[in-house]
């Protein structure tokens, strides 16, 4: 039976996205009032790189650390398991689906395929936490949304997709270009295909 050799160069490309993802998630931009996850770019560019595990890896390891973080304290203690798999399943299927569009897209046109990769994550991770917000953890949020005189829904538009998701697909526009230049340097360099390239 033949082992599967370990490329070294690889894992130690993996580890420098996780420790650039845990940076980016415990050390926050923010515009304002607005936070947004600058993690998603490392875990997109792990997804282009190194397919779609590598990009379900580190969006995993994002949701870990982001339920490390004080801010989710108030989630966990209003639903635990729900919490712990909002948040791994949120950035874990950015990264997967990512991997997947561009593995997909990339045999057509390498810009597309980057540019919607890009773009595919900020989306999942907001719909994935609009949907938790609607529905598992909407006893949170009526309180406020009905002292604000709305409907928890258009509440929840508001708060989250008028602040965090824009900014977050604003900043995913404009780093699609570097995004695009990282794949090409990285195919260059190594001579090597992209997974799952033949």
């Amino acid at each position: 039976m033949e082992r599967k050799k370990i490329d070294v160069r690889k894992l130690t490309r993996v580890g420098i996205l996780i420790a650039v993802v845990v940076i980016l998630q415990l050390l926050p931009i923010r515009f304002g009032t607005v936070e947004i996850n600058l993690a998603l770019i490392p875990i997109v560019l792990g997804a282009l790189l190194y397919g779609p595990m590598i990009g379900a890896f580190l969006g995993v390891i994002d949701g870990i650390v982001i339920l490390l973080l004080p801010g989710t304290g108030a989630f966990l203690s209003f639903n635990p398991i729900c919490t712990i798999l909002m948040c791994l399943l949120k950035t874990g299927l950015a990264g997967l689906v990512a991997g997947f569009l561009y593995k997909s897209l990339r045999k057509f046109d390498e810009t597309v395929g980057v540019t919607v990769a890009a773009f595919s994550a900020p989306i999942i991770n907001t719909g994935i936490f609009m949907i938790g917000v609607l529905t598992i953890f909407s006893g949170m949020f009526e309180g406020a949304a009905a002292a604000d005189g709305m409907s928890l829904f258009k509440f929840v538009i508001v708060s989250f997709i008028t602040t965090n998701f824009l900014v977050e697909i604003i900043v995913t526009m404009l780093l699609s270009p570097v995004l695009i230049r990282l794949v090409a340097m990285y195919k260059r360099k190594t001579k090597t295909k992209i997974p799952d390239e033949e």
